[in-house]
């Protein structure tokens, strides 16, 4: 990916929005976007030490920039882990390119590890075959496992702050994509094709998919793919996607990733998800390619925005309602049945106050509201675009300390 890529993903996030639920991690109490921190300051960690893929030479370091802030003073924070593209060469792509998106997201509250990887190096193994590029996609998927493991043995001693290892994002651009959706997706319960279960074998093993110590609840794919969407599984973690129709280094639907490997695209991923039953927000530019989406071009700029903010609206009503369990703030007993029938949606609430409803778009704006009453009700659906709502309900009564959230999706017509 261009390093103007993250320069302008960057300026997106500075409009992103969190929803505030008061959850059981300080950092909630306080919207993303209402942060301002500043002094953010930037550590170089090496995590560890790995074969290199060329074998020019026997080994290498690896290493992550970690950011935060000191101004920042929650004991948990909300943890990052994000990873450059480059289609995998080490010429073409560093964590370099990562400092401002990065820097951005630390002044938001966030800590964010910038990590390096393996990758195919031209100066020292030549022009890579297929078999070098799914060895090093290996790589990088192992030591993104080992960049979790540092961060979750590591946060909270010496320079490394406390983060909320219950709730890591991981992700990135391009190779960084493709990297991070292998690893949310894949697990000891997958059939892998020969090709690839022989990488891990040739490389110790298959990564841990659970751990008691931490836990993947969001990915974040720009622009990338995965092998086979049948790995995706239900329970997995929730994904924010963003794709063109017309990249075609990495392919919307499926297509020969970069000349080298096929791949199925994030609307296959995003459709997959769906049908799993786990939160998948895609945006589709149409027309859009691989690298111009994120550029500073009219056709791509606002729309990216608004995709940004609604990115990061989710991931905080994921984690900060989700998560709860102070006594004065819970889920309410109140259930979505269904994802509109005649355009109706089929709603229990088992609540005996008052509860009010709103059903909100994906750029935040409220389409319709009223009270519920007790029991099965049936609420015609007022929205026209096709698209992903929010159907919200909270308790005026107890200062909306009762709360439910569930999305849906509606096809239009």
């Amino acid at each position: 990916m261009k390093h103007n890529f993250y320069r302008y993903f960057l300026c997106g996030l500075m409009v992103l929005t969190g929803i505030n639920y008061g959850a059981s991690q300080d950092y909630c109490d306080a919207l993303f976007t209402d942060n301002q921190f500043t002094s953010v300051q930037k550590v170089e960690l090496k995590y560890g030490r790995a074969v290199e893929p060329t074998g020019y030479i026997d080994s290498i370091d690896l290493y992550l920039d970690l950011y935060y802030s000191t101004d920042n003073t929650p004991e948990i924070r909300p943890m990052m882990i994000l990873l450059h593209g480059g289609s995998f060469i080490t010429e073409l792509g560093n964590k370099s390119s990562m400092e401002e998106i990065s820097r951005l997201m630390a002044s938001k509250g966030f800590v964010v590890a910038s990590i390096s990887y393996r990758t195919w190096s031209f100066l020292l193994g030549g022009v890579p075959t297929v078999a070098n590029i799914v060895d090093v996609v290996t790589k990088a998927m192992l030591d993104l496992q080992s960049a979790i493991e540092y961060v979750v043995a590591s946060q909270g001693q010496g320079q490394f702050p406390g983060v909320d290892v219950d709730n890591l994002i991981i992700g990135g651009g391009s190779a960084g994509a493709i990297t991070a959706l292998h690893r949310l997706y894949i697990d000891e319960e997958d059939d892998l094709p020969d090709f690839l279960q022989a990488a891990f074998d040739q490389n110790g093993g298959l990564f841990p998919s659970h751990s008691d110590d931490y836990n993947i609840a969001y990915g974040l794919n720009l622009s990338g793919g995965i092998l086979d969407t049948t790995w995706i599984d239900q329970g997995e973690p929730s994904l924010i996607s963003v794709h063109g129709t017309g990249d075609s280094t990495v392919y919307y639907e499926y297509g020969l990733a970069n000349g080298f490997i096929e791949l199925y695209g994030s609307k296959p991923v995003d459709e997959r998800l769906r049908h799993q039953g786990i939160e998948s927000y895609l945006y589709t530019f149409e027309g859009g390619g691989h690298t111009d989406i994120y550029e500073n071009i009219p056709l791509y700029r606002e729309p990216l925005l608004q995709v940004l903010d609604t990115a990061l609206d989710l991931v905080h009503h994921q984690f900060c309602l989700r998560t709860s369990t102070l006594p004065d703030v819970r889920v309410a007993d109140v259930e979505l049945r269904n994802t509109l029938v005649q355009r109706d949606l089929i709603v229990v609430n088992d609540e005996i106050k008052k509860m009010d409803f709103q059903i909100v778009d994906m750029w935040g704006r409220t389409i319709q509201g009223g009270q519920l009453g007790y029991g099965v009700q049936r609420i015609s659906f007022g929205g026209s675009a096709a698209g992903y709502y929010a159907f919200r309900v909270y308790s005026a009564e107890d200062g909306g300390q009762s709360r439910y959230q569930q999305l849906f999706y509606y096809g239009g017509g």
